[in-house]
């Protein structure tokens, strides 16, 4: 009698599973019959393991199975949109000089720098003391007139003193498309779109209530002038 009412039982599931799938949209049935064998197998591989056929580990194997297909294709959806956000990293902007290469980082604020030539020379600004960037600073401001700038705006935007001066475009050295893009923070195969976000995304961090300086700005705005 058992047997007899669960063949009832699989032949009225069978007969209402089918009369589903005939009253959905063909372009629906696919996913309803992955849905279909995710259940099938699930309910299966718990009979198996209930009457102790299989232990439950097989029973989560044969689950995952029909899984894969829709994660794999989950993962092939994603791919355009990690592509896109692809296009929006950025690594921090380095701004290089006759005597320093300092890098800024306008997503967490810090900023520092190595010492090219002089004194200082292979040293990090974060190293010197305020007695040392204070000589560096008299010994570019009457050698090298950028990167005393430069220093300036580091010793702002660390709350080490300096002072923020306006600076020309048409004053600054002229500029390579690598330091263009090391400005930008970009790739060198960067297109169009990218140095144009990039540059916006930068001089918005500019503000001058976010530490901004007139000679960044101008070194930004020189680099996207270069790329384009």
């Amino acid at each position: 009698m058992p047997r007899i009412l669960l063949l009832v039982a699989i032949i009225f599931s069978v007969w209402y599973w089918w009369k589903i799938v005939k009253s959905l949209p063909s372009e629906k049935r696919r996913a309803f019959f992955w849905r279909t064998a995710f259940w099938a197998v699930l309910g299966f591989s718990v009979l198996l393991v209930v009457t102790g056929r299989m232990h439950w580990l097989g029973a989560g194997l044969a689950v995952l199975i029909p899984l894969a297909k829709t994660v794999f294709a989950l993962g092939l959806r994603a791919l355009p949109f990690l592509h896109v956000l692809s296009r929006f990293k950025t690594s921090p902007s380095q701004f290089r000089t006759k005597s320093l290469l300092v890098e800024v980082n306008f997503a967490t604020r810090k900023m520092d720098g190595e010492v090219l030539q002089g004194e200082f020379s292979g040293k990090h600004l974060s190293e010197l003391s305020a007695t040392q960037l204070q000589t560096l600073a008299i010994s570019l401001k009457e050698t090298d007139r950028e990167s005393y700038l430069l220093l300036q705006t580091y010793l702002l935007r660390n709350n080490k003193g300096g002072s923020d001066q306006s600076y020309q475009a048409n004053n600054l050295t002229e500029l390579s498309e690598k330091e263009a893009y090391e400005i930008l923070g970009l790739e060198p195969n960067a297109v169009k779109e990218d140095i144009i976000k990039a540059h916006k995304r930068l001089i918005q961090r500019l503000h001058p209530d976010r530490g901004g300086s007139d000679y960044l700005a101008a070194k930004i705005n020189a680099a996207k002038d270069k790329l384009i």
